[in-house]
């Protein structure tokens, strides 16, 4: 046999031996990447939503920054503090300062609370022991951002015809106007936009529930807040309390050394006053005393 035929028939072998047609992923071996992909999602999917969550709460930490500068500059420029007559006459000896919390809107009495964003009714929180008179954050954007009308309704605001920002001055312009992400509709109230002033004129946190702020209504540099002053949330002991509170009086009187007191239900949307200020739902609250 010549050296021709030989390397002729090795070359046949070869081609036997590599023809095996297109290749292909077995089910085993599919199913394989298949779960290698899931548990690589599961460890890095909470990785996100832990980084998120701390950067909305960044966020929200800055807003109240902004929110307490604003206040304090209205302050500086009306030498009062920006707050509806009614809400100062509403106020006694056990209820010195105002919170402006979870009611749907002003009034003399407590009304529906606002919706987060799931379509649930938030916790009321507000101004205890007063004399009945309730509010939310609009009254306080109302004034600092010398708006005399609502966007969504267009009726008058508690600063009608510029009464209580007569310099027609915006503290507030740092925030931005945000709309609906759920219209109104017959039957239904809306969901409101996060991160900024809504057409109801409330100022919602990055979660996009309501920032909740108490004002130094008879400026003695303290605030009585109307969900930490309860000792049930904010004693920690004695008249200590939890995120450099004090006991003012007996019972439910602790307060912060300062003239306003803000803060967010945080990621989790809730604040719960039956619980502690550092259990529950109330521990990733965010405070702009803390």
């Amino acid at each position: 046999m010549s050296v021709r035929t030989l390397t002729k028939s090795a070359m046949k072998r070869t081609q036997r031996v590599g023809s095996r047609g297109p290749c292909g992923f077995t089910l085993i071996e599919l199913l394989t990447v298949i779960a290698i992909i899931g548990v690589l999602a599961g460890m890095i999917l909470p990785a996100i939503s832990v980084a998120k969550s701390k950067a909305q709460a960044a966020t929200a930490k800055k807003d109240l920054q902004v929110i307490v500068g604003a206040i304090n500059s209205y302050h500086a420029t009306y030498s009062r503090m920006p707050a509806f007559i009614k809400t100062r006459e509403s106020l006694n000896d056990n209820c010195p300062d105002f919170t402006f919390g979870t009611v749907l809107k002003s009034g003399p009495a407590r009304s529906p609370t606002l919706w987060n964003r799931k379509r649930m009714a938030h916790p009321f929180i507000g101004s205890e022991f007063n004399g009945g008179w309730q509010g939310n954050n609009s009254e306080i954007v109302s004034i600092l951002n010398d708006l005399i009308a609502f966007p969504e309704t267009g009726l008058p605001t508690v600063n009608a015809g510029h009464s209580l920002n007569p310099q027609q001055q915006k503290f507030l312009d740092g925030f931005k106007d945000v709309g609906y992400e759920i219209p109104p509709a017959a039957g239904a109230a809306a969901v409101y936009r996060a991160g900024g002033i809504g057409p109801d004129a409330v100022l919602r946190d990055p979660w996009g529930n309501p920032y909740i702020i108490t004002l130094d209504l008879n400026y003695d540099n303290k605030c009585r807040d109307g969900f930490y002053r309860f000792a049930r949330v904010s004693q920690e002991t004695g008249d200590l309390g939890f995120n450099g509170l004090r006991r003012a009086a007996p019972g439910d009187a602790f307060e912060s050394t300062a003239t306003v007191m803000a803060w967010s239900f945080g990621p989790d949307g809730a604040a719960d006053p039956a619980l502690r200020a550092n259990q529950g739902v109330n521990k990733d609250n965010v405070l702009s005393w803390k």
